[in-house]
């Protein structure tokens, strides 16, 4: 009685036992089997959408700390960057390779897994902790500089490259993903400086500074206007730059440079000191006549030339009349007007001369250096009398020399010239001229000729 007593027993207990390790089994077709982890954290008995829900709140909710060197400078945690983890896809696949039947094994064993997260990755929340991060983690640092070549008192030296600990965005950036993804907690900043990329054993160095050299050595040299000047070695030297690689010219200085050489030698809007036929030394104020360095096209063909790194002499790009003469020349108009009289002067010599009638007062000729920039014949003369009135007044001859109507002419309505006449009787600002006369004034005086009026 006693051995069947034991018997049941002994079968009742492993009827429970099989039942408990058949429900156990059956329960660890959908779950993780015991003293399963992932990544430290227990996952036993959860599903694989719990498990993944679990995961996620730890990664969630995981510190990253900034380290430079040993010196520790920062931390996050994964929300801050944006980052949700996703592990449901290694999870599912964990749990579909387990073997349920072998829970009792594992309960004794158990062990920590690995299973691969996909990161769901807010990119405006990252890019938002990423731009202040940066700009945080960067404060105080030193940049790295590359090597060059560098102007000093005494000509043109290759300097050392310069090791900063400014971090460089990019490497930063890859970091800082690179320890979400794998989990390490560490993102260690001295990996992610920004490098020089030039150091001072670069050819290019060398070769630059002898470049720089032979452009320093030039000799430039300027003929304007029949004289001749050397641009100085120190101003070329000021005008060189070496930046980024590639050699230059500050096309700035060498503007400035050409607008001071305008300044100094052109003509065009100064006034003249003029040896006038009656009254001797007179100034005259500017008018349309002379000639101008363009500074804007002489400029860039100067800054251009100069890189050629060969000896040059240039003649400048200018605008104007008058060019090659030495000021007004000595072919030329001159029109006296306390005298009311004009001369033809051609080659130092006059070869005509005559009384004339200027503007009268109120409508008084300009006075100034002009130029005749055009001629016609047997055309019409228009504009407004002092009343209002128009007026068309047909010439023989006409020669404008300024832009506003200002011009030489015949004046056959004109009964006298010379003496007070124009006071009461003047033009409206023309050369009012004999007609016989004008007409061997139109047949001296050829296009382009200077025009003084004082």
């Amino acid at each position: 009685m006693k051995n069947r007593n034991r018997i049941l027993a002994v079968s009742l207990v492993v009827v429970i036992l099989l039942g408990i390790y058949i429900v156990k089994g059956m329960q660890y077709r959908n779950t993780f089997l015991p003293r399963t982890s992932v990544a430290g954290l227990s996952i036993g008995g959860k599903t694989t959408t719990q498990a993944n829900t679990a995961l996620k709140e730890h990664f969630h909710n995981q510190s990253f700390t900034f380290m430079d060197g040993t010196k520790k400078v920062g931390s996050f945690k994964g929300k801050d960057a944006g980052v949700t983890p996703n592990f449901k896809d290694s999870l599912t696949t964990l749990q579909a390779s387990q073997n349920p039947w072998l829970w009792p094994l594992h309960l004794l064993t158990g062990g920590n897994v690995s299973a691969d997260q996909s990161l769901d990755l807010n990119n405006q929340t990252f890019n938002q902790f990423f731009n202040t991060t940066n700009e945080q983690l960067n404060k105080g640092r030193k940049a790295s500089q590359d090597a060059t070549v560098a102007k000093r008192s005494n000509g043109f030296v290759v300097t050392k490259a310069v090791y900063g600990n400014q971090l460089d965005s990019a490497k930063l950036k890859t970091s800082i993903k690179t320890s979400l993804t794998s989990g390490n907690t560490t993102v260690q900043l001295k990996n992610d400086y920004s490098k020089p990329t030039v150091t001072g054993s670069a050819t290019q160095l060398k070769t630059a500074k002898a470049k720089l050299e032979k452009i320093h050595a030039e000799k430039i040299t300027y003929k304007i206007n029949g004289k001749t000047l050397q641009v100085p070695a120190a101003t070329i030297y000021d005008w060189e730059t070496y930046n980024n690689g590639k050699i230059a010219v500050d096309t700035a200085k060498v503007k400035q440079y050409v607008v001071g050489l305008n300044n100094r030698y052109a003509t065009y809007n100064k006034s003249i000191e003029f040896n006038s036929t009656k009254q001797g030394k007179v100034k005259v104020p500017a008018g349309n006549y002379g000639w101008s360095i363009k500074t804007s096209s002489e400029s860039a063909a100067l800054a251009s030339e100069v890189l050629k790194e060969k000896d040059f002499t240039r003649e400048p790009v200018t605008v104007g009349i008058g060019y090659g003469k030495d000021g007004i020349g000595n072919t030329y108009v001159e029109v006296d007007k306390s005298a009311q009289h004009m001369w033809v002067y051609k080659n130092g010599k006059s070869v005509l001369d005559t009384d004339v009638v200027t503007g009268k007062p109120g409508q008084d000729t300009p006075s100034g250096v002009y130029f005749v920039w055009n001629k016609q014949r047997n055309t019409k003369l228009t504009g407004k009398n002092d009343n209002g009135s128009a007026y068309s007044s047909a010439v023989s001859y006409w020669m404008p020399v300024d832009y506003t109507g200002v011009g030489i002419h015949d004046a056959s309505w004109q009964p006298t010239f010379g003496g007070d006449w124009y006071k009461t009787h003047g033009s409206h600002g023309c050369v009012n001229t004999p007609p016989t006369t004008m007409a061997k004034v139109y047949a001296d005086v050829a296009l382009d000729t200077p025009v003084i009026i004082f």
